[in-house]
């Protein structure tokens, strides 16, 4: 139930809801053709080549991230990005990543709720990113109580990977996780 507002006019669903994709570039391909969502490639974005081969395929926005690059080179791919018309999601774990993508020009940063360490999750990170900033809420999310919480923190929109990968009613769980069912 991803909410940031990228590409509008694909869009059709009043809840802004994105696909995200990571893996083989015929997945991102039959995903943008079939869907009327916009779809966020979330590979691991090292090269610049990666950001016009994104747009290429059919992505709407890109995912970068702050631990894999220096501000610099987060600041350069965001340029290129927005050349070709992507929408870019920022990804940090910490208070120095936040700072990285705000030094670089981020508009649209998460924040990875899961320690990738020791894998536990704190949902509690909105603090990190200034109001001013669309900020999504990265992993860990897994009902609706956790999205009232964040709701009510003032995230603007949420990244649901494995409760979904994990689902076996998808449309199901996204109700429940949007409140229109009460179990």
């Amino acid at each position: 139930m991803s909410l940031f507002p990228v590409n509008q006019e694909k869009s059709t669903n009043s809840k802004k809801l994105v696909t995200s994709i990571l893996g083989k570039d015929e997945y991102l391909q039959a995903t943008s053709t079939a869907v009327k969502l916009p779809v966020l490639r979330k590979d691991f974005i090292i090269s610049e080549y990666q950001i016009y081969e994104a747009k290429t395929i059919g992505a709407d926005a890109v995912l970068l991230i702050c631990a894999l690059l220096e501000t610099s080179m987060i600041r350069e791919f965001l340029d290129i990005a927005a050349s070709v018309g992507l929408d870019v999601l920022v990804e940090a774990h910490d208070e120095s990543e936040v700072e990285s993508a705000l030094n670089a020009g981020a508009e649209i940063i998460g924040v990875n709720n899961r320690n990738l360490k020791d894998f536990s999750v704190d949902l509690q990170n909105r603090s990190l990113v200034p109001r001013d900033k669309i900020f999504v809420s990265e992993s860990g999310i897994t009902c609706a109580a956790d999205i009232k919480l964040l709701r009510a923190a003032g995230v603007n929109g949420f990244l649901i990977g494995e409760m979904l990968m994990r689902s076996n009613n998808i449309t199901l769980d996204l109700q429940r996780l949007s409140g229109e069912i009460n179990d």
